[in-house]
C-alpha cells in the first residue's frame, strides 16, 4: 500500500461508515432478522441462526444503518472481519456490525472485500482493537483506517484476479468434503442402510465386541477427580470435546494438559491408540478414532472412551454411527433443544449388522487411501493459501 502511484486516505474521506443498534430490540417470533456478527461467515450472510425483531423496532435501526444492495457489512465484536458484499434477498437490521456505503463511482465491492481481509488492513485493526477474549473495534478506529485511493478501473482489474484465486481456493477447499461423501456412498454400497440391513449380516450387541468387558468403557474423570486449577501449560494431553471434528477426525493440537503425576492417578482414563472418543454431554455422539502413537493422553470429563476388541474395527463402527445417524439408536437422552447426555448403559446394549472382518478390512483400507489423498489435497491448499497471501500483499502494495 505505500507504492508511490498509490495515495492513502481515510477510510471516512471515502466512504460513509456507520454501525448497527447496540441495543437489543424486544425479539419475536415472527418479523425482520437481526444480522450480528455471527452471522458474517465465509463471504455470506447466515440467516439460519437469526433472531427476528418487529417491524417498529426494524424501522428505529434502519434510520441509523439500512442496508441496501452493494453496501459492505463487517464484524466488529468476536471475531472481527469477516466482510461481505450486500447482495439483498431481504430487508434485515444489523447489531455490533460495521457498514460501509459505498460510492460506486468511486469504491468497486469486491476489490473492498478483499482490501478489508489484506494484511495492511489487519494490521491497523490488530494495533487499535480492544478487550480480551471478546474482541472489539470501535467505528472511531474503521473510520480512521488507511486505503488506498485508486481510480475505480484499476480496482476492478485487481479484485477479478483476486476474485479468481479465491475462486480456485474454494474449489480445493470442498474437495476433502466431497471425499467425505464418496467414503459414506461406499460405507452404503458395501454394508447397506442398517436399519434395513439388506445384506442380512448376523445383528450383534456392542458390549459382545469389547476388549473385556471392563475396560471397553470409560466415563471421563468427574469435577473431583480433576479440578481445573490442576491443569498445566505442558504436560499429558487431555482429550476435549474440542478435539473431535463433526465429520468423525482428530482435530489437534490439544489445549489441556496434566502433569506426570497426576496422569499417573488417573491412569485408569487413559487412552491407547484406536480407542474411540465420543462426546457424552451437550454435542452428545461426536466420535473419533485416536491416532496418537505412544503419547499418552487421557480423556476428561464429558467423553467416552470405547475400546473394541481384534473382532470389530474401530473405523468401521465410527462410520456406521456417522454415516447412519439414528438409524440404529437414539445415543442422547432428553428431548432435543435441551441440555442432553448419554451413558455407557446406551453403548453396552446398542445393537447392529456385523458384518464379516475381511469386508471391515477392505473398507479400512479405502478410507486409509481417502485419508491419504485428503492430506495430499490439505498439504495443497496450505501452499495455494500461501501463494494467495502472496498474491494479495503484492496486489495491495500496487505491484501487480
Amino acid at each position: 500500500m505505500s507504492h508511490p502511484r498509490w495515495k492513502l486516505a481515510k477510510c471516512s474521506d471515502i466512504i460513509d461508515v456507520r454501525d448497527g443498534t447496540h441495543d437489543t430490540p424486544p425479539k419475536v417470533a415472527e418479523g425482520y432478522p437481526l444480522v450480528t456478527s455471527k452471522n458474517l461467515k465465509n463471504g455470506k450472510i447466515d440467516f439460519s441462526d437469526v433472531t427476528y425483531i418487529s417491524e417498529e423496532s426494524f424501522r428505529e435501526v434502519e434510520k441509523r444503518s439500512g442496508v441496501d444492495d452493494g453496501d459492505v457489512l463487517m464484524a466488529m465484536i468476536g471475531t472481527i472481519g469477516s466482510p461481505v458484499l450486500v447482495a439483498k434477498e431481504c430487508d434485515f437490521a444489523i447489531k455490533n456490525v460495521a457498514l460501509f456505503k459505498l460510492p460506486k463511482e468511486k469504491v468497486d465491492g469486491s476489490f473492498f472485500v478483499h482490501l478489508l481481509n489484506s494484511p495492511s488492513i489487519w494490521a491497523q485493526l490488530n494495533q487499535n482493537s480492544r478487550g480480551g477474549n471478546q474482541k472489539f473495534v470501535s467505528l472511531t478506529v474503521l473510520r480512521e483506517l488507511w486505503i488506498p485511493d485508486i481510480p475505480l478501473l484499476e480496482q476492478k482489474r485487481i479484485a477479478e484476479i483476486l476474485d479468481r484465486a479465491e475462486a480456485l481456493r474454494a474449489k480445493r477447499r470442498a474437495a476433502p468434503a466431497l471425499l467425505d461423501e464418496l467414503t459414506q456412498s461406499i460405507f452404503l454400497d458395501m454394508f447397506g442402510d442398517p436399519a434395513v440391513n439388506p445384506k442380512g449380516f448376523p445383528i450383534k450387541v456392542l458390549s459382545e465386541l469389547y476388549i473385556n468387558p471392563k475396560d471397553g468403557t470409560k466415563c471421563g474423570p468427574f469435577g473431583s477427580a480433576l479440578k481445573k486449577h490442576e491443569y498445566v501449560e505442558s504436560g499429558v494431553a487431555v482429550w476435549n470435546m474440542d478435539n473431535i471434528d463433526p465429520a468423525g477426525r482428530m482435530v489437534l493440537p490439544f489445549r489441556m494438559w496434566i502433569t506426570e503425576s497426576k496422569y499417573r492417578k488417573l491412569n485408569a482414563y487413559s487412552v491407547m491408540d484406536g480407542d474411540i472418543i465420543i462426546s457424552r454431554a451437550g454435542t452428545v455422539g461426536k466420535m473419533c478414532v485416536t491416532k496418537l502413537g505412544s503419547l499418552p493422553s487421557i480423556i476428561s470429563t464429558n467423553l467416552i472412551r470405547l475400546r473394541l476388541g481384534p473382532n470389530l474395527l474401530p473405523i468401521h463402527f465410527v462410520s456406521l454411527m456417522l454415516y447412519c445417524t439414528g438409524r440404529i439408536r437414539r445415543l442422547k437422552t432428553g428431548t432435543d433443544g435441551a441440555f442432553t447426555h448419554m451413558s455407557t448403559g446406551i453403548l453396552d446394549t446398542l445393537r447392529f449388522p456385523y458384518p464379516p472382518l475381511d469386508l471391515q478390512h477392505q473398507f479400512a483400507a479405502i478410507v486409509g487411501s481417502m485419508d491419504r489423498q485428503k492430506e495430499t489435497m490439505l498439504s495443497q491448499l496450505t501452499e495455494l493459501d500461501q501463494l494467495f497471501a502472496s498474491l494479495q500483499h503484492r496486489a495491495f502494495r500496487g505491484e501487480l
